[in-house]
């Protein structure tokens, strides 16, 4: 146990001796909370007004404080369907991020699409919740996630000087269905980019009532028919501001798109980098083109036996948007972390097999630990602001990445290394 700040330098030194690369180690400063804050409202996909709220982390380390700080905005995931800014992971990323000098913060969003109207059933959590009334209903949903995230991001620089942020330094980051929402605010920033769908569409009918329990219909009562309104624009209607500012990263884990939102960016000299992790089993998002839950419903008519999830768009994932950037030279600076194991088509036997996914799914970090401190060296590289707490960078030849935390610590300490590309914990 390491019961002095003197003993863990002491020991972070002799590690950095026999090590190879740039090692990223934050001190874990502590940081302040506001939360439930509301940023706005928005009309749902029932026609009716949303509150919407979001916690904030402020950064309490005394380096860089008379500067401000970079502010990222983390979004949960949830298919677009389900989850909340208390999600366990997005909580600790902001926390994590805030301990590193970053205001940090996420959000809920409007969740929900309509329904269809056939009783699906299946010995398998929610699953009537997926089935969408059209392929249309899943572009709508997402369009409106995005224009709730562009609104906080414009409540947030409209406090800028409130909350100490840097408005030249921006970052959006998201996992699953956040991981779309990020991409779509940091891209999507001009009229050529609304999806189709989100204009005036023909009224639906109510959907099944095995839908009702679905997290999305929870005290929302439904009504004979459901009309589609045009969406508005891009940016909603949120926070309007005239505060110029720059989102100059964007993290995607296991996210996608839903159309090429690279090709085109107001800004050519400034475009956001993107890093990108995802697995290529992952049965929920595929990594390259396929269809939203393609390897589920896979799993559904060969082991389940239920049918496969019917309405569900064409969406592009990580391996697809970053090759779609080589090969058409659009300029971003992508960085992709992929793992190496397929989804083996196979219910039974086999890693990351359809009952392998229950307890270790794909559509989830390998090493959450790893992929925040990624993202972090990442962002770091980024970041022209000096307002980050303080970190300590070495040169080393063994270790490809080490992570001590806490630090400073009272009387226990984790390591986490890279040694010839195997992780130990």
């Amino acid at each position: 146990m390491i019961k002095s700040k003197f003993q863990l330098f002491s020991l972070f030194l002799s590690i950095a001796l026999s090590a190879n690369a740039q090692i990223w180690v934050d001190k874990k400063f502590s940081y302040d909370s506001l939360l439930n804050i509301t940023y706005g409202s928005s009309e749902n996909f029932l026609g009716k007004s949303e509150l919407l709220d979001m916690d904030i982390y402020l950064p309490s380390c005394t380096t860089g404080k008379s500067l401000p700080r970079p502010l990222m905005l983390w979004i949960h995931g949830g298919a677009l369907l389900a989850g909340t800014k208390n999600d366990v992971n997005i909580d600790y990323l902001c926390k994590q991020f805030a301990r590193r000098g970053y205001v940090t913060a996420t959000i809920n969003y409007r969740l929900g699409f309509v329904g269809d109207t056939n009783t699906w059933s299946c010995n398998y959590p929610n699953y009537p919740c997926v089935f969408a009334a059209d392929t249309s209903e899943w572009h709508r949903a997402l369009y409106r996630a995005i224009q709730d995230g562009k609104g906080a991001l414009r409540f947030l620089i409209n406090r800028y000087q409130e909350y100490n942020i840097d408005t030249a330094n921006v970052f959006v980051a998201g996992e699953s269905a956040g991981a779309f929402v990020a991409l779509g605010i940091g891209l999507m920033d001009t009229i050529l980019e609304r999806p189709p769908a989100t204009y005036t569409l023909a009224t639906l009918p109510r959907p099944a009532t095995t839908t009702t329990a679905c997290p999305y219909l929870i005290n929302k009562p439904l009504p004979l028919t459901i009309p589609r309104p045009d969406l508005g624009e891009i940016d909603g209607e949120i926070e309007p501001t005239a505060i110029h500012f720059i989102v100059k990263g964007i993290g995607n884990m296991y996210g996608a798109m839903t159309s090429d939102l690279l090709r085109l960016h107001k800004s050519l000299s400034v475009k956001p980098s993107i890093y990108s992790f995802h697995q290529p089993c992952d049965i929920v998002v595929p990594i390259d083109r396929d269809r939203i839950f393609w390897g589920l419903s896979w799993c559904m008519t060969n082991g389940y036996n239920c049918y496969a999830i019917k309405n569900t768009p064409i969406i592009f994932g990580s391996r697809t948007i970053s090759q779609w950037n080589t090969i058409n030279q659009y300029g971003y600076a992508i960085e992709d972390h992929f793992t190496n194991v397929n989804f083996p088509y196979n219910f039974v036997f086999g890693k990351s097999s359809c009952l392998d996914q229950v307890n270790n799914p794909c559509h989830a970090y390998d090493n959450i630990g790893l992929r925040e401190n990624e993202l972090a060296v990442f962002f770091a590289r980024l970041n022209s602001n000096k307002g980050l707490c303080e970190t300590i960078n070495v040169t080393t030849s063994v270790f490809n990445a080490i992570q001590i935390n806490p630090n400073p610590a009272n009387s226990q300490l984790k390591i986490i290394g890279n040694l010839q590309d195997r992780y130990y914990f």
